[in-house]
């Protein structure tokens, strides 16, 4: 008797029916990953950045610094943390301001006017220390070896390991 032997399909059709119930935990497991090394470079950067002294040895321009992985699991990401200690929620004065200061640079108010005033600073902008823009860089490569070991994971389920 002719017949198509579909034994096979059902198993793949199992093991694609487990994979797909756990790949949220999975990918929550990437992108928490993802959100530890993306930290540790935006620290590491922050380090190497010459930021001033007061701010690199009370650790608090990394302190401010938080990583967030979506409700759903689907993205990571580093930034400033709502509000700081010592006040300034938003404005001005917040984590999220300061750490974009630091970040892009900034103007330098403009002197007085007040007769006989001489300013001492001869710049009209502060560059910033671009820690983010080098953290990116160096984050980009380590990303795509915990994407290429995450999809290697993906695969050997599929070839029915564990």
């Amino acid at each position: 008797m002719q017949d198509i032997d579909t034994r096979g399909m059902d198993y793949l059709d199992e093991v694609l029916y487990d994979l797909l119930h756990e790949f949220p935990e999975m990918r929550r497991e990437l992108h928490e990953k993802l959100a530890e090394l993306a930290k540790k470079e935006v620290d590491a950067a922050i380090d190497a950045s010459g930021n001033p002294k007061k701010m690199e040895s009370t650790g608090e321009v990394k302190r401010w610094q938080v990583k967030h992985v979506g409700s759903g699991g689907g993205y990571a990401a580093v930034r400033a943390m709502r509000e700081r200690e010592g006040g300034g929620e938003n404005g001005p004065k917040s984590a999220g301001a300061i750490t974009n200061y630091l970040e892009s640079g900034h103007k330098i108010r403009p002197p007085s006017g007040k007769p006989g005033y001489r300013p001492r600073i001869s710049m009209v902008y502060v560059n910033g220390y671009h820690f983010y823009q080098t953290a990116r860089s160096s984050f980009e490569a380590k990303a795509i070896r915990l994407a290429e070991q995450f999809s290697d994971k993906l695969a050997d389920r599929l070839e029915g390991g564990k």
